[in-house]
């Protein structure tokens, strides 16, 4: 445990850079492929569509992502994006870390997640929006308010 703290310690050192995601290819991608580096080129944020609904999730998860560190191969978080089907239609993010059985059963994610809100789009002049859904033209950056924070504490 101690190794996993002192390693979000090193993450959470620079909070804006694992929160803005940027993409430097946007021609014709969706949202389901896109891959996006944060501004000190430290991290990739890749989107890849879900595979299964393994978690029986309702609504069902539209996209699946993982975020890796560069320079350390042993940190990736993992993450989904659901869209609600009432209320505000606004996507929202989990992310998780090291889940036991690879975070296939409900209880293991309330055991391994990490940060859970909604997640923005980013146009140009830093205009928020929501997320495309998987299969609509990927956003030019992506915005997880409050992950530095989370991943501090």
């Amino acid at each position: 445990m101690h190794d996993v703290k002192k390693l979000f310690k090193v993450v959470a050192a620079s909070a804006l850079a694992v929160t803005v995601f940027s993409s430097a290819v946007q021609a014709a991608c969706t949202q389901n492929r896109a891959v996006y580096r944060d501004q000190g080129d430290a991290y990739t944020l890749t989107f890849h569509a879900v595979q299964s609904n393994a978690l029986k999730m309702t609504p069902a998860p539209t996209n699946e992502f993982t975020i890796t560190a560069d320079d350390k191969p042993e940190f990736k978080l993992s993450g989904l994006v659901i869209w609600p089907e009432e209320g505000v239609a606004r996507p929202y993010a989990l992310i998780t870390y090291n889940c036991k059985n690879g975070g296939t059963e409900p209880e293991d994610l309330d055991d391994c997640s990490l940060w859970q809100s909604v997640v923005y789009a980013l146009k140009e002049g830093a205009e928020a929006d929501v997320l495309p859904k998987a299969d609509e033209p990927a956003a030019q950056a992506i915005l997880f308010p409050d992950l530095a924070t989370a991943l501090d504490g």
